[in-house]
């Protein structure tokens, strides 16, 4: 790369340092927290949830790989990723495998660029929600494996998460796989455990073995002592593709019994393992986790056989390699190593956000780790730390929902050459030529004062010059680690007493300060004035210097105090030394960050103080104390009550000298540092007006205390009200309890009661009542006598005002009521005379339903059907799970399937049209009945051909079809199930274990049974027996109805069906109340004109009034009547359901004309609740049709006359019903005997019977009419 301009030189500087002030690159997963992290060629793959992003990487997202975009990241609930490897094949192909929680545990492998998914198999990772899975891509014999060690089963109860695998598979720990089908195989290596369930972290690939650290679970138990494991294991042949467990290795790191994190290090022909390892307590000590490194060869020779797994190994007792840590520290939980210019560089995350690094001797010493960035909510950082594919400058640094690309090394700090070199930074150089630092990436300084030919380079940008470059200088560390005793207590930061020759320590408080430090601790203990050089020693992480602090003050013989230096965030171990003897037993003191605050509650308070206040945040075990600080510059202390390190609370001063509200500021006190919190909001005191004490209900007391309305918003809880009186010579108090606080637009009420025990009376005339809020008292004035003395004296005098206003007005308004009625009288009888003479509503009732809203309401009807049997139905109670009526909602029944079956239709001599013989695919659910099943099968057939079948539903069976027999399907037979009290359940599609793709065959019966008999009282379907639902049936005077005691349970099943239909009914409702081409019905607007016309003449102004006329005169006399009954219009049958669902729509089309509002609340119908949201939209919409039709032209006569004449000449030729009718009454009173004696002998004709007796007394009845 060609050399920047001299020019340009001076500028490289200054542009490193604006990318760096402006933050690390980012990348935020929408939805879900990081579950892996994977770099690959030149991207970064990000997985969590269900997602997958490929980011470039400088973390700008390049595609989203899975799901689809439109699905959040968190959907569906509880799904991870737990494996995410990639691996290039020959030709540079790469290829990604990524592992999920879903199916099973499902795998899929995809091709990179393209993400074409060449597999996806299921059952190859842990499906668990905390099961472990650790994975390893590797050649042999010319093809690729995969070799996977998880956890599929624990010893928890793990069937309710459908993450069971099979009984073979139970104890299956290590499986190899070929990336051709990714199936486990015998011959490729299976491995099983013997009892304990194992957690796996990490897989590793060494030369021509595996490497899987794991440790059981039962070591997640505090009282487990059996330290983790290496099992490791061999290819058996180079030309053979399978694998054999060489054994395990315990590996031992202080006796800590878990590991965290996992890396492999490569550093020529060595190799390096590097791994975190924890205590099993979850007390957070200054020695929780370590650093450990084990040599891969070491591993390999000392694995043999293991007491976790089934093999026949060489027998062995159980090796165990131990190491001192290279890294003692209170909380690591992440580990990434590197070998920089033969200088082996561990990079470590915290479980409190930081990332440091550390840089490794030759001896495996760490020097002091240096913290590279850390995170401002201090959320813990992901085990994986990669460094960036492209450029090895940066690392990536995950945690929570956010990954962030952070630099290696902060060479900008170094001021100097000495401070530079003496770091032994192999990142970082120093540029004698320039005298500045510059990040190093190919060379480092070696010699003293040789000059060599070396690179520079900044950014991507070089050049090259003769510099001198000076020796570094040697490292030396004077820390020692020392060992862990196994069978001693882990330090939990309190320890017990132990007493020495000289001094013994009890306590040291506090044990959690701030990165400040401390000015004053107390050691509290024995013989402290008998000891002399007494220190303490402050050890902090391996490799950094410990403190050393002499003693402040010693107070006397048991307590004395130290002054602690700041420091950076984290845990230290503390001990005290004296008299040159050895330092008590460590305890745990914890630096942490500056306390911040992120809420406050409530957020005011009253001038006088003493309300207790809630702060949330983090870190206020460190703080001192709250500052209130107001414009004035006049700190206030605030005393604090007991809280945690995530809640402060405190009672808030007094501020006297203040007269009305203001804000002041909240402030931390930590040592001498104030930091400031948020804002708080002072009013003045709360006003008390007066109060009513009631002693009506002896021997309870009720008390009300009127309060002026604020901001305070003051609960019952903050109250405190008593009552003194005087009883002889002394005073006694009665303490109330505060029942609530309501609030009104002009006052609130406090609402007080005391129950009285004993005998003792209360001179009430002695009776003083006060209030306690905090530091506010007050005493509370009872209402003033004065007011009943003005009431008594106006009280007469309003009362005559309101008996003369009121005889006044009963006689105006009686003659207005005799006025109106006449007028009202009088116009009724013109509108029923005009109705009459023009003949509108047979006009109406012809024209309107069948060119007006045919097409949307035939929709509507046939629409509902397909809703209700789209879901399970009840055979018995007719009630359905979609509906739109509580009376008929079948809410027991949620899951069901479909069931897509092949019905054949034989040839039959009633359907001459049909073919000789009909398959019709036809869909019903697995908990249909055989006659819903037919009652399915004959509307297919009709829907397919036009016509019906040719046989009624009870004249026809049906019979399953299979290689092995031919079986008819009943709704009862001998396989039907026997409920309570023997009453029987139907049989379903299910019962007879019908699948998809069944053959039933339909054909005739020879016996002509009735199938659809009333089952009510001796089998059941859907609703068992001993359901309230059933109960109440069974009492109820017909089917489906029933009263449901919590309907907002049931209010979603039946807004789902409301949503499906909504867009008909609204097409139907605007159908009717809208104007196409603006252009109203010629039998409307004169009707409607009409009205309005008469209105005017009777002098009726109130618009109301002429609404509700029209609304009663068409929409409720005319439009509900169709709507309730689309058999008047379309050749139909109306179901009871079908009439159920359309009156909760005729209640809204009505409730839409309603000029009344209408208040809804818990105890309203669900017809209601259902469109209350609607009903405003559509009342405005009605308003609006009302007036556009006024708003039209008036009709002339002539356009009346041709309108009635073109309706005339519409009818002339069609059938005249009246005269047919008459005529047929004619024989029907000649032959009427024979016809009632022949309907007699018919069975099945007592309707017809009925209907025709019906008939003839009408037609005898008119006869009598003059008119007729």
């Amino acid at each position: 790369m060609a050399a920047p301009p001299p020019a340009l030189s001076w500028a490289l500087p200054l542009l490193a340092a604006l990318a760096g002030a402006a933050g690390p690159q980012s990348f935020e997963l929408p939805g879900a927290t990081i579950d892996n992290i994977e770099v690959s060629g030149g991207a970064v793959l990000v997985a969590g949830g269900s997602c997958l992003y490929e980011l470039r990487p400088e973390l700008r997202p390049r595609r989203r790989v899975v799901p689809a975009a439109g699905q959040g990241c968190g959907e569906p609930p509880g799904m991870r990723s737990n494996l995410l490897l990639y691996y290039e094949e020959a030709g540079g192909v790469g290829v990604l495998l990524t592992g999920w929680t879903q199916d099973g545990g499902a795998c899929q492998v995809w091709e990179q660029p393209s993400y074409r998914q060449r597999l996806n198999q299921s059952e190859v990772v842990s499906c668990l929600p905390d099961g472990s899975t650790a994975g390893v891509v590797f050649q042999q014999a010319g093809a690729w494996y995969l070799a996977v060690a998880a956890t599929y089963s624990t010893s928890a109860d793990t069937n309710h998460l459908h993450c069971e695998p099979s009984k073979s598979d139970k104890e299956t720990v290590i499986t190899v796989r070929s990336m051709v089908n990714l199936k486990s195989e015998e011959d490729l290596g299976i491995i099983k455990r013997r009892e304990e369930p194992l957690h796996f972290v990490d897989a590793l690939q060494w030369r021509d073995h595996l490497f899987f650290p794991y440790y059981t679970l039962k070591a997640r138990l505090s009282n487990n002592t059996e330290p983790p494991s290496m099992a490791v294991l061999r290819q058996l042949d180079p030309s053979y593709a399978g694998l054999t467990l060489e054994g395990h290795v315990y590996l031992d790191c202080g006796c800590r019994s878990l590991i965290i994190s996992s890396s492999l290090v490569r550093q020529g022909e060595q190799g390096w393992w590097v791994g975190v390892f924890r205590h099993s307590h979850n007390a957070k000590a200054w020695n929780s986790t370590a650093v450990c490194i084990f040599g891969m060869e070491e591993m390999k020779e000392q694995a043999c056989a293991s007491p976790h797994f089934n093999m026949n190994g060489k027998s062995c007792e159980a090796p165990s390699i131990k190491k001192l840590p290279t890294l003692i520290h209170s909380g690591l939980v992440a580990v990434y190593g590197t070998v920089v210019l033969n200088h082996i560089v561990l990079f470590l995350g915290t479980d409190d956000g930081q990332l440091l690094k550390a840089i490794l001797n030759e001896d495996m010493k760490s020097n002091c780790p240096e913290v590279l960035y850390e995170i401002e909510e201090e959320t813990s950082i992901f085990p994986k730390l990669r460094l960036d594919p492209v450029d090895n400058n940066y690392i990536y640094l995950s945690s929570a929902n956010k990954v962030r690309r952070i630099p290696v090394a902060n060479c900008g700090r170094f001021a100097s050459e000495q401070e530079c070199l003496s770091a032994k930074d192999p990142y970082c150089g120093w540029c004698s030529f320039k005298r500045r630092h510059y990040e190093k990436v190919i060379v480092q300084c070696r010699g003293l004062a040789e000059k060599q030919k070396v690179q520079e380079q900044f950014g991507g940008l070089s050049s090259s010059r003769s510099i001198t470059v000076l020796k570094l200088l040697e490292y030396h560390t004077n820390i020692s680690v020392e060992k862990d005793d196994c069978n001693a207590t882990a330090s939990k930061g309190i320890t017990t007493v132990q007493k020495t020759e000289h001094i013994s320590i009890q306590s040291i408080e506090p044990l959690w300060i701030s990165t400040l430090g401390k000015s004053e601790i107390t050691v509290k203990g024995e013989n402290f004035t008998r000891a002399s050089g007494i220190k303490l020693i402050l050890t902090g992480i391996t490799g950094c210097k410990p403190d050393v602090i002499k003693v402040r003050n010693v107070l006397n013989d048991t307590q004395m105090t130290f002054a602690l230096p700041p420091t950076r965030k984290e845990a230290k171990s503390i001990c005290i030394q004296a008299d040159g003897k050895k330092c008590s037993p460590p305890m745990t003191l914890h630096y942490v960050s500056l306390p911040s605050c992120s809420r406050i509650t409530p957020n005011t308070s009253w001038i006088s103080g003493g309300r207790k206040i809630t702060t949330t945040g983090r870190n206020f075990n460190v703080v001192d104390s709250v500052i209130i600080s107001d414009d004035q510059r006049s700190n206030l202390t605030v005393s604090r009550c007991p809280g945690n390190a995530s809640e402060y609370h405190y009672l808030t001063p007094s501020l006297s000298h203040a007269t009305e509200g203001k804000i002041v500021d909240m402030m931390l006190k930590v040592d001498t540092t104030f930091i400031p919190c948020v804002k708080l909001h002072y009013h003045p005191d709360p006003v008390f007006i007066n109060y009513q004490l009631h002693t009506e209900l002896d021997p309870d007391l009720e008390l009300k205390i009127y309060k002026e309305n604020d901001n305070l918003n003051i609960s019952k809880t903050e109250v405190e009200v008593y009552l003194s009186y005087t009883t002889g010579a002394q005073t006694k108090k009665i303490w109330f309890s505060v029942q609530n606080i309501t609030k009104k637009p002009d006052r609130s009420t406090i609402l007080c009661k005391f129950k009285r025990e004993g005998t003792d009376k209360i001179d009430f005339s002695t009776v003083k009542v006060f209030v306690k809020l905090g530091n506010f008292e007050h005493e509370v004035k009872p209402t003033s006598s004065h007011i009943y003395l003005y009431v008594l004296i106006l009280l007469p005098i309003v009362v005559g005002v309101i008996i003369v206003a009121f005889i006044v007005t009963r006689y105006k308004s009686k003659e207005l009521t005799r006025k109106q009625s006449q007028q009202l009288e009088l116009l009724e009888y013109e509108i029923r005379k005009e109705i009459r003479e023009g003949g509108f509503a047979s006009i109406f009732s012809e024209e309107m339903p069948q060119e007006t809203i045919g097409e949307p309401f035939y929709l509507l009807v046939t629409t509902l059907n397909q809703r209700i049997n789209k879901g399970p139905v009840d055979a018995i109670t007719c009630k359905a799970l979609y509906t739109l009526n509580e009376d008929w909602l079948l809410w027991q029944v949620s899951e069901f399937k479909t069931v897509m079956v092949n019905i054949i239709f034989e040839k039959i001599p009633e359907n001459e049209s049909g073919d000789a013989c009909q398959t019709i695919q036809v869909n019903v659910l697995d908990c249909d009945t055989i006659g819903q099943a037919k009652e399915k099968s004959l509307q297919a057939f009709f829907n397919k051909n036009g016509f019906l079948y040719g046989l009624q539903l009870d004249e026809i069976g049906l019979e399953l079809v299979s290689e092995e027999q031919q079986r008819e399907l009943l709704d009862i037979d001998g396989s039907s199930e026997v409920m309570e009290d023997g009453i029987r359940k139907l049989n379903t599609i299910g019962h007879y274990e019908i699948t998809n793709g069944a053959t039933i065959k339909v054909f005739k019966k020879k016996a002509n049974t009735r199938s659809d008999v009333d089952y009510s009282d001796e089998h059941c379907h859907l609703i068992l027996p001993d359901s309230e639902a059933n109960k109440d049936v069974k009492g109820a005077g017909h089917k489906g109805k029933q009263k449901f005691k919590v309907k907002e349970m049931y209010l979603t099943k039946l807004l789902s069906t409301k949503v499906a239909i909504h867009s008909v009914v609204e097409k139907l409702f605007r159908s009717i109340w809208s104007l196409p081409n603006n252009k109203a019905p010629v039998a409307i607007k004169y009707f409607f004109d009409f009205l309005d016309a008469q209105a005017e003449s009777k002098k009726i102004t109130d618009p109301d009034v002429v609404h509700i006329w029209k609304t009663n005169s068409l929409p409720l006399r005319f439009w509900v009547n169709i709507l309730k009954n689309p058999q008047f219009v379309f050749d139909i049958k109306k179901t009871s359901h079908i009439d159920g669902c359309l009156s909760v729509i005729a209640q809204a089309f009505m409730d839409a004309f309603s000029l009344a509002e209408q208040t809804l609340g818990k105890e309203a119908p669900t017809n209601k609740l259902l469109y209350a949201k609607d009903i405003p939209l559509y009342k405005k919409e009605v308003k609006a049709y009302y007036k556009a039709i006024r708003d039209l032209p008036p009709l002339t006569t002539a356009e009346v006359e041709e309108f009635l004449a073109q309706e005339s000449k519409k009818h002339e030729n069609e059938f005249n019903e009246k005269v047919a009718l008459f005529e047929i009454y004619k024989y029907i009173v000649k032959y009427y005997d024979e016809i009632v004696s022949k309907l007699e002998r018919e069975r099945g004709f007592e309707e017809v019977q009925k209907q025709l007796q019906q008939v003839k007394a009408l037609f005898d009845e008119r006869k009598k009419c003059k008119w007729y």
